[in-house]
């Protein structure tokens, strides 16, 4: 059955993910500056890394939904353009920001001695930041398939590195998904594919954390393969499921905030960022009105951008101004908060306009000369 083919409200959704890692990453500064302790035990702030899964869960869904049908048997020349396209979208703006990093690293000793310093003996491979192999290492974003650590770069490509070992997968797992007929099998599989992925966390003591690395490589996978069940199951579902849309969303919604007042719980949110991308993908509801809105859709289409590079500039200005800014009283602490979150944005809204857009546009253009070329050679080859 026909289904819509631009989901607005998925997009916004990526933005509040954004958002949400970039609280975790920041409440720690936040809470200096602005001599606020308590916000050092907030659950909302501390669980703000699990909007990672919620993106791992969305792209398989979108991918499934831009290229459904197309996996249903291999053929190579869909597969190449496919690669094609996810290459230009990840791959030129982690290196641009790579390449800005670089005068900082041989210009600041400073800085660099902040990003390997630490105290507990579990985090010793920080003493390796920054160096020649793991510039490579994160250049080919291959630091999440190996136990290797050869060092970090900027921290957060983790999980771009996840996410390309998601594209490699991707037309199997599509494939795959496509045999299933029916819509109770694949929800069975989307819940078995994420039960499997607490219990993991649990047995290996990464429930309350944030595990990165070839783990986030392991929770990639599973909610990866969740977001293509899920749309599997969707794509089948009859048309009536939308009335219950609004009331899905609600209550994936309601479900993600209860568990923000128990510590462990939130790692089943999983499932609730599953269901509110199912309930959002019937575009009905006030949820899906607020995602849909201006200055979230902004969000949603910066959020990869802002992503990428939000760590870095959090980093840059600890090092450099945080000794200065835990002298601020409170409302110039907090005007100073709202700029570094301001800034972030800036510098995420310039690299998608100057780096990300362009490089999609670049990929497309290579896609159609290649298609154009297999078109010349395959009349040749009739002639």
């Amino acid at each position: 059955m026909p289904k819509a083919r631009s989901i607005p409200s998925l997009t916004g959704v990526r933005g509040v993910a954004a958002l949400w890692v970039f609280m975790t990453h920041f409440y720690g500064l936040a809470a200096d500056i602005l001599h606020q302790p308590w916000m050092l035990q907030s659950l909302f702030l501390f669980n703000g890394f699990r909007g990672v899964d919620l993106f791992f869960v969305l792209s398989g869904f979108i991918l499934m939904h831009v290229h459904e049908g197309q996996f249903a048997v291999l053929r190579w020349h869909v597969i190449r353009d496919f690669f094609i396209v996810r290459f230009f979208r990840v791959y030129p703006l982690n290196t641009f920001v790579l390449l800005a990093m670089v005068p900082l690293v041989l210009l600041a000793p400073g800085y660099v001695a902040m990003q390997r310093y630490y105290t507990d003996p579990a985090f010793a491979y920080r003493a390796h930041n920054l160096s020649l192999p793991g510039f490579v290492q994160t250049l080919l974003l291959v630091q999440s398939w190996t136990v290797l650590k050869l060092g970090e770069w900027n921290i957060v490509s983790w999980t771009l590195s996840a996410e390309v070992l998601g594209y490699l997968l991707f037309p199997l797992l599509a494939m795959g998904a496509m045999r299933i007929a029916s819509p109770r099998h694949a929800l069975a599989l989307c819940a078995a594919s994420l039960g499997a992925l607490v219990a993991v966390l649990f047995a290996c003591h990464h429930a309350n954390n944030n595990p990165t690395g070839t783990f986030g490589a392991i929770r990639m996978f599973f909610c990866f393969s969740a977001g293509i069940l899920l749309y599997r199951a969707y794509h089948m579902l009859p048309d009536s499921m939308e009335r219950h849309a609004a009331s899905i969303t609600f209550g994936a919604v309601a479900f993600i905030a209860a568990t923000l007042f128990f510590p462990v719980v939130p790692v089943l949110d999983v499932f609730g960022f599953t269901a509110l991308i199912f309930g959002l993908s019937y575009q009905r509801g006030g949820v899906d009105a607020l995602l849909r809105s201006g200055p979230v859709i902004w969000l949603g289409r910066i959020s990869f951008s802002f992503y990428l590079t939000h760590y870095l500039i959090i980093g840059i200005i600890s090092w450099g101004m945080g000794a200065w800014l835990r002298h601020l009283g409170f409302v110039p602490g907090l005007l100073v908060t709202f700029a570094i979150f301001g800034v972030c944005l800036l510098v995420g809204a310039v690299c998608y306009h100057l780096v990300e857009r362009p490089s999609q546009r670049f990929g497309r253009r290579v896609m159609q000369r290649v298609e154009a070329r297999d078109a010349v050679v395959a009349v040749r080859g009739a002639a």
